[in-house]
């Protein structure tokens, strides 16, 4: 689990966290239920429309075509859609123990596909530490590029958008086109990010076709380049996790998803603890190999 490469990555706040939906529902919300993933969001709206819509969302659903069956609902709800959205992903919610032990990893970028505003208080409530407010970016523009070169902020860039701006969501087919598929800063921003840092995949399901299809190329392209991780819940056929470390130069570290992935957090702050240590020993060899002379 403790990959020397990636400790180190972390050290050196050279690690990307990309942070998807599962991460949003180990958080209750305060109703006590959870935020739907894209897959249960869109199932919970089936109920919303009539035959034989709703079976052609079902279905789609099941192929696990999501960016159909949303641009199929959002045509038939029409204006209700916008309500629909706000509804589930504006909800609070208190942050869960695995927010605080990604926070605790103390990386400078944080990527999501997530619309809701958790992480945004997470990272309020608790990262005592912090002096500023991260620098939030919820559209793929060219000002992101940026948070590539400004190291003295945290970013949550939100490459999907944000509940409370709709021209920014990316949830439909057509809007997929448009945001992300058709925008030259959303492949160039990301393959720039794969090629200089090392991605942490946390609570991502790799169904999303724009990432998987840049994890692709980025591994077509660059055969030499350092592989990236994802936190993956077990049992993984052993081939699977093969094609992902050659298809995609992904890594998987696969973990037990017993009692709601009650595991997760605690292999995280494990990770915090030694990457903290390393930080700590990077610290010391670079200041013994400065001359005394230089050093007063």
């Amino acid at each position: 689990m403790l990959n020397a490469d990636l400790l180190d990555d972390l050290a050196r706040e050279k690690v990307v966290l990309f942070l998807g939906a599962g991460v949003s529902a180990s958080a209750k919300t305060a109703t006590g239920g959870k935020i739907a993933d894209w897959n249960g969001f869109l199932a919970s709206l089936c109920a919303e429309v009539g035959e034989p819509t709703a079976s052609q969302v079902k279905a789609l659903i099941l192929a696990k075509d999501y960016l159909l069956a949303g641009e199929i609902l959002q045509n038939a709800l029409g204006e209700s859609w916008e309500g629909q959205i706000v509804e589930q992903f504006g909800q609070k919610a208190t942050p869960s123990a695995l927010h605080g032990a990604l926070i605790s990893l103390g990386q400078r970028i944080i990527l999501t596909t997530n619309f809701d505003k958790l992480l945004e208080a997470a990272l309020e409530q608790m990262d005592v530490g912090a002096t500023h407010y991260p620098t939030v970016i919820s559209k793929i523009e060219d000002d992101v590029f940026r948070a590539l070169k400004d190291h003295s902020r945290r970013y949550i860039i939100k490459i999907h958008g944000t509940v409370d701006d709709p021209s920014s969501r990316v949830l439909s087919r057509s809007e997929y086109i448009r945001l992300a598929f058709g925008n030259s800063y959303y492949s160039g921003f990301l393959e720039n990010l794969l090629l200089n840092y090392t991605f942490l995949f946390v609570g991502f399901s790799m169904d999303d076709p724009a990432i998987m299809s840049l994890m692709e190329m980025y591994s077509l392209r660059y055969p030499k380049a350092r592989p990236h991780y994802i936190f993956a819940p077990g049992p993984i056929p052993e081939n699977i996790v093969e094609i992902n470390k050659r298809l995609r130069k992904l890594i998987s570290l696969i973990y037990d998803p017993a009692d709601n992935h009650k595991a997760l957090p605690g292999l995280i702050s494990n990770i915090a603890t030694a990457s903290d240590a390393r930080r700590r020993e990077i610290y010391a060899e670079h200041k013994a190999a400065i001359p005394e002379s230089s050093a007063s």
